[in-house]
């Protein structure tokens, strides 16, 4: 046997096509957005670093074309020696040092090491010494020739060992007999200028710029004691592979986006060097944002898609849903959808159809409570003049005895009896009255029956406005008498409480000590199936069937009851609004 075929509800079918059709959509613009900022940011990053690395280098050029045209100034000056006293040159050239915070000392040397003019009197080593150093003769090779060191701690004096970058040039000055001849220049810079230009470059958090020379040693380095402790490396093989341009390489574990340039006069090359993961912060951020946006349109492409399809499906499903109530009987609501066309059409139809067929059973119920209500009346005629002509029987012969006390007793809970009865056609009364009805019934019994049983009547404060249908408390205390007390050898008792039960019910429980009913005759009554020969459950079933009549099926009697041990019956009604008790006046 193959199993149940159940296919998709229009709604999910629905629900699943807008949203997949929006999200992926979503997802495609995203894709795109993502690849264009992507691309800008890293082509931002590379622009705005490379502008950094080209400023440095404007900045570094700058510098050096200071100390060139110094150095120029210097030149011009020893070819005047005919003109100008050695003194007076020096002292031009002090003004010049004394003015710059960067330059440490200019002298001037002829090619043997020997100090021709100098800017400080501090002792320095002997020529022999100072022309074997490197700035001296990396100088060396024809006039014009210059050189800029590296930093270095300069070995020209014996008394102090500054740190500088040293520039010197091979130039011509006239000699003391008035000749030119060959000597060379020396100015020494503060290393820390050049440091302060490389610091100030800032390429994202650990980014840095340094130096190296044609050869492709390292001229400057913000790390520079760190590599020298072998505590950082720099990667100068893939520096070395370029004179000038943008790359990236990846380096001990970041990839990195390495820039290089010249700077012209020194023949330094300048290299900065960024790290792609701070470059790229700002897309890491907008990935963020992007995915949160994207979660969020995503959400709102579900809901919407769930909106939409609800209401395309919805008159459907509530088609759907009256067809249902109407097959569990609930013919109350009007079966009618709005919605397209087509089902409207078709609700209109399913509309005149229980329309039709609510008129069928509102006609068959009308006719069976008709029916029941003309049993129920007929029944009640019946019981009323049986119990008067009892009664005034036992009038007529407490007359005879002379029971004045009697008569009147009788007479007075009678009146109140059938005043309450009547109540002015109104089948709802309140509980006090129903009581007082009650009341004066066992009154009148009791005197019948000559003090055979007696009776307590109690109920929980404020309730005695609250309503209940009339003479329902009678019948079974009617039934208790008959069917209980009357066969008893001993006093009878009867005792009727009212109390409220939750949620929104009130209880009126009639309890009696008489004989009892055994399980079968107590089955019969609770089914209300069946007619006792001697009319044992005619009041109870009337009860029952009124109280469910007016309240619904969820309210009625119950019962239960032991042979010589006595019954129980509790009435159930809902506990509704307080109404106003009856007034009758008084003739």
């Amino acid at each position: 046997m193959s199993k149940p075929n159940h296919p998709h509800s229009i709604k999910t079918i629905l629900t699943f096509a807008i949203a997949f059709v929006s999200i992926s959509f979503t997802l495609l613009i995203s894709a795109i957005l993502y690849s264009q900022f992507s691309s800008t940011i890293r082509e931002n990053a590379t622009v705005s670093t490379r502008e950094i690395v080209r400023q440095v280098n404007a900045n570094l050029n700058y510098y050096t074309n200071d100390i060139l045209t110094i150095a120029g100034y210097a030149r011009d000056l020893s070819k005047q020696t005919n003109e100008l006293s050695r003194t007076e040159i020096e002292r031009r050239l002090s003004s010049i040092v004394d003015s710059r915070q960067d330059i440490v000392c200019l002298l001037l040397f002829d090619l043997e090491g020997n100090v021709l003019l100098s800017t400080t009197d501090a002792p320095r080593r002997d020529a022999t010494e100072i022309a074997k150093q490197t700035w001296f003769t990396r100088a060396l090779g024809g006039e014009g020739n210059f050189y800029f060191t590296g930093p270095h701690v300069q070995q020209l004096f014996t008394s102090s060992y500054p740190w500088v970058i040293t520039y010197s040039q091979q130039i011509s000055y006239t000699n003391e007999e008035g000749e030119l001849s060959q000597g060379l220049l020396l100015i020494d810079m503060n290393f820390r200028t050049v440091s302060e230009l490389s610091q100030s470059a800032k390429l994202g958090a650990t980014g840095y710029v340094y130096f190296i020379d044609n050869n492709g040693k390292i001229v400057y380095h913000p790390y520079q004691q760190l590599i020298n402790s072998n505590l950082f490396n720099e990667d100068l093989d893939s520096a070395q592979e370029y004179i000038f341009g943008t790359f990236t390489n990846t380096f001990e574990g970041r990839q990195r986006l390495v820039i290089i340039d010249t700077v012209n006069n020194a023949r330094w090359r300048i290299v900065g060097v960024a790290f792609m993961d701070e470059l790229m912060a700002g897309l890491d951020q907008y990935t963020t944002v992007m995915l949160i946006v994207l979660g969020f349109c995503i959400v709102i492409t579900i809901i919407l898609a769930r909106t939409v399809s609800a209401y395309i499906s919805r008159p459907i499903r509530e088609l759907d849903r009256l067809m249902n109530s109407v097959e569990r009987g609930d013919f109350s609501a009007p079966p009618t959808v709005g919605g397209n066309q087509e089902v409207a059409a078709l609700s209109q139809t399913f509309a005149v159809m229980v329309k039709r067929i609510r008129e069928l059973m509102d006609d068959i119920v009308t006719s069976q409570e008709m029916k029941r209500k003309f049993e129920l009346d007929a029944l009640q005629a019946k019981i009323n003049p049986h119990f008067l002509y009892n009664t005034l029987d036992s009038v007529v012969w407490m007359a005879e005895q002379n029971d004045t006390e009697g008569v009147i007793t009788m007479i007075t809970a009678l009146a109140k009896l059938f005043r309450i009865s009547i109540s002015k056609g109104r089948d709802i009364i309140t509980l006090a009255e129903e009581l007082e009805h009650v009341r004066n019934y066992l009154i009148i019994q009791q005197i019948r029956y000559q003090d055979k049983f007696e009776f307590s009547i109690t109920m929980e404060e404020g309730m005695e406005n609250l309503p209940t249908i009339k003479l329902i408390i009678q019948p079974i205390v009617e039934n208790a008498i008959y069917h209980g007390i009357k066969y008893l050898q001993e006093m009878g008792h009867i005792d009727i409480k009212v109390f409220k039960r939750k949620p929104g019910a009130v209880v009126i429980e009639v309890r009696d000590n008489g004989v009892g009913m055994d399980e079968q005759k107590l089955a019969t009554i609770l089914s209300f199936d069946g007619y006792h020969p001697k009319g044992v459950g005619i009041g109870v079933r009337n009860v029952h069937q009124r109280i469910q009549l007016y309240y619904g099926s969820d309210y009625g009697l119950e019962l239960s009851s032991e042979l010589d041990v006595g019954t129980l019956v509790r009435l159930v009604i809902p506990e509704q609004s307080p109404i106003q008790p009856i007034k009758v006046v008084q003739s």
